[in-house]
């Protein structure tokens, strides 16, 4: 990563941009007064709720409270990242993007193997034109010039040396090659070329930028049928997804993507009128990888072969996808006949056959009970009883909310017990895997906290100074509360929406966003003393935490003689010490 974005450059680019022109560009409006209307883009209306207000640069939607400024609705509707949508901006406005240095540990990215990539690229497409072998294979999979033209398929030819030597001759350096995974060193120092003989696929990162390359061989001599570039500077195979890019390319909106296991299907699928099927490099489908599908739909279907390994790497799957699963995001299961794969299933059975398959998914929730289940007699206690005892770990893992408590209900229901007569399960004292999350939220006293700032960040001006400087000065213990404050502090006229487009961190943002809209009691005049008297005991309360952690230290240490210090003054005189 090349560095921050600064903040002024990100307020001025706002500034510069007539929201009505981009939101216009994408959403038929009608001038109504002084503002612009029409239907909302967010969600299905017939009559139009969605404002757009060229005074105050932002759009709302009085039907599904959507809201936000020209880079907030370049995010939604596009489904760009952050980064994405500040370049994108920047570009229509003919700007370009300054970064400064930050002190966190960012790496500097060499801009060298990106380009050394795609050089790489033009060279397998040229190469593709002079190789009958390779067209002919290509024409064997019945895919047509403009497919393999869509997908930047290529071929890399025989020899040990063929495309170094091309790139060298490009100004493309042995040490960037060799850090771009295009070559290799073995043990005696030799280098030569990574792919040879392969049919080429380009993958791209979710800006199009070529990130690394999957072959498939030609012929019969050593090697893996499928050679997948290793991980590099700019390519990590467990986060990235083949025919992301291409999909959200050829689709404004992705209703659902589809997850199949190798090149060609995805390949074959778009060919076939099914544009939105991505594919995992090589590695099991992992929570990483659901985080970034579910960022550009609600539906996510995984395709698997029918067969034994099929059905384990569905349950696999099902396991990386719980803790990102919630009452938006759907998760559903394909399994294939026997030796099918999607590719082989639409050119022999046609794309109406596999759209069937599709209209037939499995509900990964279904799934899950279905698999628990299996083997056990759930007319029996004892089979009710294992079968509750194997889902509780699972139900744990779905993040809390309406998913959870109705996956809880079935579960209790299966095992013939009665939803509200039923003490809840005991949790481990394990951490769940978005703990570290919770805890930069900390309590719910500092989440309405954070809820009151968000809404009103005029109220910050409000508050004591004295609480003012001791809300900073324990800002890092305080987590996002810790970093809310110092950000109105820096910024004591930012609104809400430069607040959340200013959060560095992404599942913290979508946290940020959630207490925002949540309702809340009371207005903003009652607030400011709540606001007053909640951070006055939050600080009490770390005071404390401190000091009783402190008085442990020293118990521990034999250092008991120090603890009259820490305690409070109404304790050190006679015999009572209750918080020692």
């Amino acid at each position: 990563m090349a560095g921050l974005i600064p903040q002024s450059f990100i307020n001025d680019l706002i500034d510069r941009a007539d929201i009505v022109d981009v939101v216009g560009s994408r959403v038929t409006l009608k001038k109504s007064g002084k503002n612009y209307s029409g239907l909302c883009p967010f969600h299905d209306e017939k009559s139009p709720s969605f404002s757009v207000s060229p005074d105050k640069q932002f759009f709302h939607c009085f039907g599904c409270q959507e809201s936000g400024s020209a880079l907030t609705f370049l995010m939604k509707y596009e489904r760009m990242e952050f980064v994405e949508a500040v370049e994108a901006l920047a570009k229509d406005l003919g700007l370009a993007v300054p970064r400064e240095k930050s002190n966190r540990n960012y790496v500097e990215v060499d801009q060298r193997i990106f380009q050394a990539l795609e050089k790489a690229e033009r060279v397998y497409k040229q190469e593709l034109r002079t190789m009958p072998a390779a067209v002919d294979y290509l024409k064997g999979r019945s895919l047509t010039g403009v497919t393999a033209r869509d997908f930047g398929i290529g071929y890399a030819p025989e020899g040990w040396h063929c495309l170094s030597e091309i790139l060298q001759e490009k100004g493309v350096s042995a040490e960037v090659m060799l850090k771009a995974g295009l070559t290799i060193k073995n043990d005696s120092g030799r280098v030569y070329d990574r792919f040879r003989h392969r049919i080429m696929f380009p993958i791209r990162d979710v800006r199009g930028r070529v990130i690394g390359f999957g072959g498939r061989k030609l012929g019969d001599e050593e090697g893996p049928k499928y050679l997948n570039s290793p991980e590099t500077p700019v390519f990590a195979k467990n986060q990235e997804l083949y025919g992301l890019y291409e999909a959200r390319k050829a689709l404004r909106n992705i209703d659902r993507l589809l997850v199949v296991e190798g090149y060609m299907d995805v390949v074959a699928l778009a060919q076939r009128g099914f544009p939105n099927a991505v594919a995992t490099l090589g590695t099991a489908t992992g929570e990483a990888h659901y985080q970034k599908l579910y960022r550009y739909t609600d539906e996510v279907v995984c395709c698997f072969d029918g067969d034994k390994a099929g059905r384990a790497a569905a349950w696999r799957a099902l396991e990386s996808a719980l803790p990102v699963l919630n009452e938006h995001r759907q998760l559903k299961f394909v399994f294939l006949p026997d030796g099918e794969d999607p590719d082989s299933l639409v050119r022999d059975q046609g794309a109406e056959a596999f759209a069937t398959f599709l209209q037939n998914a499995t509900p990964g929730i279904e799934y899950l009970f279905s698999k628990l289940g299996e083997g056990l007699d759930l007319q029996s206690l004892d089979g009710r009883a294992r079968f509750m005892g194997l889902a509780n770990p699972y139900v744990e893992k779905i993040p809390a909310g309406i998913l959870q408590d109705l996956v809880k209900k079935r579960v209790r229901e299966i095992g013939g017990m009665d939803f509200g007569s039923v003490r809840p399960a005991r949790v481990e004292s394990r951490p769940r895997a978005n703990s570290s999350n919770d805890a930069q939220f900390g309590s719910v006293l500092a989440q309405r906290l954070i809820a009151m700032l968000l809404k009103a960040p005029n109220l910050w001006q409000t508050l004591n100074s004295d609480v003012q400087k001791q809300l900073l000065a324990h800002q890092q213990e305080l987590g996002a509360l810790g970093r809310l404050v110092s950000l109105l502090n820096a910024q004591p006229q930012a609104d809400t929406n430069e607040i959340l487009i200013a959060w560095p961190e992404e599942v913290e943002q979508h946290r940020l966003i959630e207490l925002a809209k949540k309702p809340m009691a009371s207005n903003a005049q009652a607030w400011q003393q709540e606001l007053l008297d909640g951070s006055m005991h939050l600080l009490r309360l770390r005071e404390r935490s401190v000091r009783q952690q402190r008085i442990a230290e020293l118990k521990a240490s034999g250092e008991e003689d120090k603890l009259r210090d820490l305690l409070p003054s109404k304790t050190r005189s006679g015999d009572s010490a209750s918080e020692v």
